[in-house]
């Protein structure tokens, strides 16, 4: 039995090896917007502070990286790309200390499977701001979890600095806050929807007093809204407002079905004991496989260029045109709901997660299985582990599924 230095060390190991090795195989050739970014660095690196117009997100990422790059001297592609792994790669150790607080079980192989998460890659490795982004994220929640909000607020700050969606988490820290700050117990004590309105409201005054610098970084947030007159920094017309997609949900569905399908086979005995329990959960699915049948749509102009390259397109043009593809998916999609609906989280604050996940997912025109990200890396935080033998064999999964995915694109013949 490994010590808890022993452990951290060898997960650090471990994660420097593999990145390492990564680091290693990958051509030195820039790969898709790893352009915008490194000519962003680059720009930074120089002295001048001129934006690239195809940048969506503030500057956060690039000036982290130009720090260290900075200091080492530093400007080929490699190099650069070894500050972020460094930078993305926080994650792992942030995770495995959340892990630890919570009295998790099996925590080192939890986090060797975040290492793994075929999601994950290979933008570990790549000029892409998601895994920094991710980190500063984790970093916020730790914090909040042990009720530092203000110390969470300077470093929910800086997710937003680095990507602006981050915003969605940073509201789910506060519901959580909220929810564990009285607001959950008073809804769980009441029976009936004029006793839980009554006790809600009782609740929540008490709750915001303690909770409220949380919501700062929201209001920032709105004010950036404002002053930029929308969420995109640059590619404005690529990334626009005001419609509400549900293909994001389905396609996110049907991803995570595959990413997590040896959770799935172990969750069969429990969906089944849902669907006998609940008889209005098959008539409801029913209603769902309509409105995704009826409303699945591939519009956006970066999702219909080039599917021989990206593979993430090439899945949408399937969906999309052959109605025998979007009527098989749709079973394996209601599975990879289902599966998630069963499985337990760690607490109940957490399930704060899945409406703001959909409020997350559903403005998005643009399907990219990067936004499944941070929903899914905070699901495996939350999520309470099975069996070892089932955790393994979802580690072995995911090193697979890494492997192909990672393989593809260091030949440069494919991305996702």
């Amino acid at each position: 039995m490994l010590s808890l230095r022993q452990a951290g060390a060898l997960l650090a190991l471990i994660t420097a090896c593999v990145l390492t090795l990564a680091l290693y195989l990958l051509p030195d050739q820039l790969m898709v917007d790893e352009h915008f970014h490194h000519g962003q660095i680059l720009f930074f690196l120089a002295g001048e502070f001129i934006r690239v117009p195809e940048i969506t997100v503030l500057p956060g990422y690039h000036l982290a990286i130009v720090g260290p790059a900075a200091l080492l001297g530093v400007d080929q592609v490699q190099p650069l790309r070894a500050i972020s792994a460094v930078l993305g790669a926080s994650v792992i150790m942030l995770a495995w200390l959340y892990w630890l607080r919570h009295g998790a079980n099996q925590p080192l192989l939890r986090s060797l499977q975040l290492l793994t998460c075929p999601l994950l890659w290979p933008f570990y490795v790549l000029l892409y701001t998601d895994l920094v982004a991710l980190a500063v994220l984790v970093a916020a929640l730790t914090l909040a979890d042990r009720q530092r909000f203000w110390a969470a607020v300077v470093v929910g700050l800086s997710a937003l600095l680095v990507r602006q969606t981050n915003v969605f988490w940073l509201a789910l820290l506060w519901l959580m806050a909220m929810h564990q700050a009285g607001l959950g117990a008073a809804l769980t004590a009441a029976v009936g929807p004029a006793q839980k309105l009554r006790n809600g409201t009782q609740a929540l005054l008490p709750a915001l007093k303690s909770t409220w610098p949380l919501l700062l970084p929201l209001l920032a947030f709105m004010a950036f809204l404002v002053l930029n007159r929308g969420v995109a920094i640059g590619d404005r017309a690529s990334h626009q407002l005001g419609g509400i997609y549900p293909s994001q949900i389905f396609f996110m569905l049907l991803v995570l079905w595959l990413a997590l399908l040896p959770l799935h086979l172990a969750n069969l005995g429990r969906i089944g004991l849902l669907l006998h329990r609940h008889w209005w959960i098959a008539p409801a699915l029913l209603l769902l496989g309509l409105l995704y049948w009826f409303s699945f749509a591939v519009t956006h102009h970066y999702n219909l260029g080039l599917p021989e390259f990206h593979l993430r397109n090439r899945a949408l043009g399937w969906l999309d045109q052959d109605w025998r593809v979007r009527l098989l998916a749709f079973p394996l999609m209601a599975w990879s709901l289902l599966s998630i609906a069963v499985s337990p989280l760690k607490e109940k604050a957490a399930a704060w997660l899945f409406p703001v996940t959909l409020l997350a997912m559903l403005p998005a025109e643009l399907i990219e299985q990067r936004y499944y990200i941070p929903p899914l890396v905070l699901w495996l935080l939350f999520r309470q582990p099975g069996s070892r033998a089932v955790e393994i064999a979802l580690l072995a999964w995911f090193v697979a599924l890494s492997l192909a995915v990672y393989s593809a694109s260091a030949s440069l013949k494919y991305f996702l």
